[in-house]
């Protein structure tokens, strides 16, 4: 090939890309994959706190659970008990319902 086909060969190719990318740029704004519902809830949220509300929170009583039961009393378990009574078996050995 010629010095100049090889020219032509890379501006064609190099203008090909060019509006490839414009064209993939293009259709990822047109489609955009994040549904309305979606997009109204990742809205920013506004920075306005009701200060009369966090007020009352930090007035809390602060209650330090305590994990240990005094004087606690075990709920029993009911076991259940197999009544097993003895059969008596015929001469041939086998058994008798």
């Amino acid at each position: 090939m010629k010095q100049k086909d090889i020219l032509i060969t890379v501006i064609t190719l190099f203008i090909f890309v060019i509006i490839w990318i414009g064209f993939s740029f293009y259709h990822n704004i047109v489609n955009s994959t994040i549904s309305e519902k979606t997009n109204k809830d990742i809205s920013p949220i506004r920075a306005v706190f009701d200060t009369k509300t966090v007020d009352k929170l930090k007035q809390r009583q602060q209650i330090n659970p305590s994990f240990e039961l005094q004087n606690a009393i075990p709920t029993p378990i009911a076991l259940p008990t197999l009544n097993i009574a003895p059969q008596s078996a015929s001469g041939e050995g086998k058994l008798l319902l």
